[in-house]
């Protein structure tokens, strides 16, 4: 099955209890929101910034606005034909193209910002997507590259889900690889981190009401980096 094919299926086949997961999804919301102020700040201009996001899972089948509520230019981009069809359906205005990471379809220095939201863990060659996204940023560009973090204690049991067809299928890149991959296309590390507490929602939320969750997420205390689900890097051209 190619990766478009694939693609296609999950997004016929996957769909979320929206109002069950409110608060899950307004917590993670917030967390991009956060991720993407920290990749504007990185920018030496504020004037006609123009943002690519890859993927857009998000924005057609979980209505995540983190994205879709900025002011800047937008474009999208996505592997799948249906998930294209379907963010458009949800936001008509939004230009977006069907396409893969590892061959942007856009000339060289074409945005200011590319945020990655967990798309390149499912891309079976993280180099060539990594290099393409270097030559598609303008100089002085800033990479939003958000991965899977295989030191989560979760991350286990997302695999398994993953392996038995109940989640859908991502690859596994140690966080220093991908920095190397980063250096080694050319980029300037900003910033990396480790967010977004996983752990089940017995826990998660009584934090999210008790106020501590968004501190949690932000911070760096050694024993919440092991229940973080994403490792983040923050990388300018």
């Amino acid at each position: 099955m190619t990766d478009k094919n694939l693609w296609d299926y999950w997004g016929q086949k996957k769909s979320y209890n929206k109002e069950k997961l409110r608060l899950y999804y307004h917590i993670r919301n917030r967390n991009f929101h956060w991720l993407a102020s920290l990749s504007l700040s990185l920018l030496k201009t504020n004037e006609n910034i123009r943002i690519l996001k890859t993927d857009l899972w998000n924005e057609a089948k979980k209505n995540e606005t983190f994205f879709i509520n900025r002011k800047e230019f937008k474009y999208g981009i996505d592997i799948s034909n249906n998930i294209c069809h379907l963010a458009k359906s949800k936001h008509p205005h939004l230009p977006i193209i069907q396409g893969n990471i590892g061959e942007l379809p856009f000339p060289n220095s074409s945005f200011d910002l590319i945020w990655d939201i967990s798309t390149i863990d499912h891309y079976e060659n993280p180099e060539k997507a990594i290099h393409e996204y270097y030559h598609t940023l303008k100089p002085g560009g800033v990479l939003l590259l958000v991965v899977e973090n295989p030191f989560c204690i979760s991350y286990p049991i997302t695999k398994l889900q993953s392996f038995f067809g109940r989640h859908v299928p991502f690859k596994t890149f140690l966080p220093s690889h991908i920095l190397n991959i980063c250096k080694k296309a050319g980029f300037e590390i900003a910033d990396s981190l480790k967010t977004n507490v996983h752990l089940p929602t017995f826990i998660v939320y009584p934090l999210e009401k008790r106020g501590l969750l968004e501190k949690i997420n932000r911070g760096q205390n050694f024993f919440w980096q092991f229940c973080k689900k994403y490792f983040v890097v923050l990388a300018r051209k």
